[in-house]
């Protein structure tokens, strides 16, 4: 046991996410057929964590309602921002609930297995004020990146190098582990960066540490990103077989590629091909002969017959009738209705609660 309390960062609004994060915050998206939230939960609970914090704004109620006090062993508290308050003041804002020793901090945008057992033996044993995961990118030049001496001290972090002036391509993977010292260095009542404004101030400490994670990670900011994680959960939990909950009824002639999960109460009609890479969530409907393939699902979404739907991700309770063909990277909305033959070609987003009657060509945001 580690006995170490975390802090979970919660209140983006998930603006690149919209039109489905304009209903739900990013937390509750589901990947390989469960919140996302469980995920990172669920990662705590392994490394032992026994209390969590939500730092929440953004629908905070929402993620309340869903996750309740408890989660499984993990007792669960919520520090919920009246404004955006930043990465650092909603770690300042959460003190009260943080205790007096070292803690945990995940990005909650984040998807990854840190050893945060290890990090934690390893903060302490270096005496380090805060100790940063970092994960190596082929590409450093979107991100800050760290400048590290032989013994894992961060010396500074260089925010958004070009390529061939990147001190290295060790970035800021989004988990910490963070003394109660570090409480000191945040100001109150205002919006904070702690990657632009702690950070550095921290590394003149000489207290600074890196710690080189390798592993899987997704910052799940964006739909490609959010798939791409789907896609990786679903073939490790699956393991080649097919993720079926209960209550699920599948019709002769279907055809099921793993990975694929089907929520419960989910109804899959004759001759339809489903999979691979592919989550669909509870009380669905999938037409006959209809085609979906590395897409997800959310609940209560309607499929007509014949229709195709390829590299996308659809809102609950959307409705696509007969026909309909998606290309790759359509976003649909929340109960919107896509009628009788039409097709999106690739990148088209279309809002809540819209009616799309003709086909849309080329990319483009329906509002």
């Amino acid at each position: 046991m580690i006995h170490i309390k975390a802090l979970i960062l919660a209140g983006g609004y998930g603006t690149r996410l919209r039109p489905l994060s304009c209903s739900r915050p990013k937390l509750l998206f589901p990947i390989a057929g469960r919140p996302m939230i469980e995920w990172i939960l669920d990662e705590l609970s392994r490394n032992s964590v026994e209390e969590a914090v939500l730092a929440s704004h953004y629908m905070a109620d929402m993620i309340r309602g869903h996750l309740g006090d408890r989660y499984k062993d993990i007792i669960l508290h919520y520090s919920v921002e009246a404004q955006p308050l930043g990465t650092g003041g909603a770690i300042k804002l959460a003190e009260k609930n943080l205790g007096d020793g070292d803690f945990i901090v995940l990005n909650g945008d984040i998807i990854s297995s840190p050893p945060l057992k290890d990090m934690v033996q390893r903060h302490r044993s270096m005496n380090a004020i805060a100790t940063i995961m970092l994960c190596r990118v082929k590409d450093p030049s979107h991100f800050g990146v760290a400048r590290l001496t032989k013994t894992m001290r961060i010396v500074e972090f260089i925010e958004k190098p070009k390529l061939g002036e990147a001190p290295s391509r060790w970035i800021n993977g989004g988990a910490y582990i963070l003394s109660h010292e570090v409480l000191n260095h945040i100001p109150a009542g205002r919006k904070v960066s702690i990657e632009r404004e702690v950070f550095p101030e921290l590394a003149s400490t000489g207290r600074l540490y890196g710690y080189k994670y390798v592993g899987e990670w997704f910052d799940i900011g964006r739909f490609e990103e959010y798939r791409r994680a789907n896609k990786t959960v679903l073939g490790r939990i699956s393991k080649g077989k097919i993720e079926v909950a209960s209550g699920v009824r599948v019709e002769a002639d279907a055809q099921l590629k793993p990975p694929l999960y089907l929520g419960s109460g989910t109804v899959v009609g004759r001759g339809a091909m489903l999979g691979p890479n592919t989550s669909i969530s509870d009380s669905t409907i999938i037409g006959e002969d209809s085609k979906i393939i590395d897409s997800i699902l959310f609940e209560r979404v309607h499929v007509g017959r014949g229709s195709t739907v390829k590299g996308s991700v659809i809102g609950e309770g959307a409705y696509l009738s007969d026909g309909v063909n998606l290309g790759e990277g359509c976003v649909i909305g929340d109960n919107a209705t896509i009628h009788s033959g039409v097709t999106l070609k690739g990148g088209v987003a279309v809002c809540s609660n819209k009616e799309i009657t003709k086909s849309i060509s080329r990319p483009r945001i329906v509002i």
